[in-house]
């Protein structure tokens, strides 16, 4: 199971070259195993020119992708509600990375930390 979860703009800046995030997630690699969530595989993937693909394909082919299941998917959903109710609208993605992290009880490293205000999700600036 994986140690930590990347958000989908960790992977990105990573794949881009942005040397203080490569430098921390090499540095999270080498303390466990580094996971996605399958929506941020998608969004990667979705923005993906043709000639990164080799090198898309063996980042995240490294890491261990987590599943969206019907814990998840419901998880997720009772958040975006809930924040609804407060009147904050959440993205759908980010709340189902979010759920993805919470339901594995690991942390979540973003460089958009606003995007995820769920209180007991262990949210971990990556670029603090």
């Amino acid at each position: 199971m994986a140690d930590c979860l990347l958000d989908s703009d960790v992977v990105i800046w990573h794949l881009r070259g942005r040397r203080a995030v490569v430098d921390r997630v090499i540095a999270l690699s080498r303390q466990g195993r580094v996971g996605l969530s399958v929506i941020t595989r998608a969004e990667v993937i979705q923005g993906m020119r043709e000639p990164e693909r080799e090198g898309t394909f063996g980042f995240l082919n490294a890491c261990e992708t987590l599943s969206v299941d019907r814990e998840v998917g419901d998880r997720a959903g009772a958040i975006v509600r809930a924040f609804r109710e407060q009147g904050i609208t959440l993205d759908l993605p980010d709340s189902l990375i979010g759920a993805t992290a919470l339901q594995a009880g690991i942390p979540l490293y973003t460089c958009n930390p606003r995007h995820f205000p769920m209180s007991d999700l262990d949210l971990r600036p990556l670029l603090a």
